[in-house]
């Protein structure tokens, strides 16, 4: 995304914030762009963390936490902090890989939330076999959408979520996942998205019974990681410094 354009999108979401008596926490480019198999006709989808003014969490009424909105070619879902420590606590991968992500918009207190950021080998490996299994049984399995988008998406939450449980580091691009993995079927799938054909059938020299041996591969493979990885579970002082966290924000925005 050009600079000038990062600019007018984060003052015109600081202005929605401001509406609502919350204030902007961060903000990143997900969907393709963060997955690495961006399109030219790809949507920008932007994803980040805010925070109420503490006061209106006071009230009877509770605000929503999580806030969508539509700003010209941009689809943005924001979630309210709080959530994201609980989505963070129980291994929520998209959670996961929106704070480690590469941001177009911080701030100082969110550099300290990745300061305490834990891994949840549970929930991360529910999370990514769980977004990989929903995308093979609604579109591959089905036949309803065999596209080569439809493939790409399955295979890079198996990846990423082998990867991270193998090696304890969140990697959403599926490029650089690739370089571990280093599966040529994956190499012509992207190739072929990047250049706007993910609604189009697999070519022919790409095998469909292979590339779905590959997904099955890939299903054994984050079972083996998880049965292997070295990751753990949040523990109490994990818990206690969310808490604290969460505690020092709210204070922080009492006045606001």
């Amino acid at each position: 995304m050009e600079l000038e354009k990062q600019i007018d999108i984060i003052a015109k979401i600081k202005n929605e914030l401001g509406k609502r008596s919350a204030r902007l926490f961060s903000l990143m480019l997900s969907g393709s762009h963060l997955y690495g198999f961006e399109s030219p006709d790809s949507d920008f989808d932007i994803r980040g963390v805010f925070v109420y003014n503490t006061n209106v969490l006071l009230r009877m009424s509770e605000p929503k936490d999580v806030i969508e909105l539509k700003i010209g070619e941009y689809d943005i879902v924001l979630h309210e902090l709080k959530k994201v420590l609980d989505l963070t606590i129980a291994g929520n991968a998209n959670i996961l890989e929106m704070i480690t992500a590469k941001q177009i918009y911080t701030t100082s207190d969110f550099l300290d939330l990745k300061e305490i950021f834990v891994l949840n080998k549970e929930g991360i490996y529910r999370s990514y076999k769980g977004l990989a299994t929903h995308n093979y049984e609604k579109f591959i399995r089905t036949g309803k959408k065999k596209s080569i988008e439809k493939y790409l998406y399955v295979m890079r939450s198996l990846m990423a979520g082998s990867y991270v449980l193998e090696t304890g580091k969140i990697e959403p691009n599926i490029e650089v996942l690739n370089t571990h993995f280093k599966s040529p079927h994956v190499k012509i799938l992207i190739k072929l998205k990047k250049a706007g054909q993910e609604e189009g059938d697999l070519p022919p020299e790409l095998d469909r019974g292979e590339i779905e041996g590959t997904i099955g591969d890939y299903f054994d493979r984050i079972d083996t990681a998880y049965s292997r990885t070295v990751l753990g579970v949040p523990s109490n002082d994990d818990r206690e410094n969310f808490d604290q966290f969460l505690i020092k924000i709210r204070r922080k925005n009492l006045d606001r």
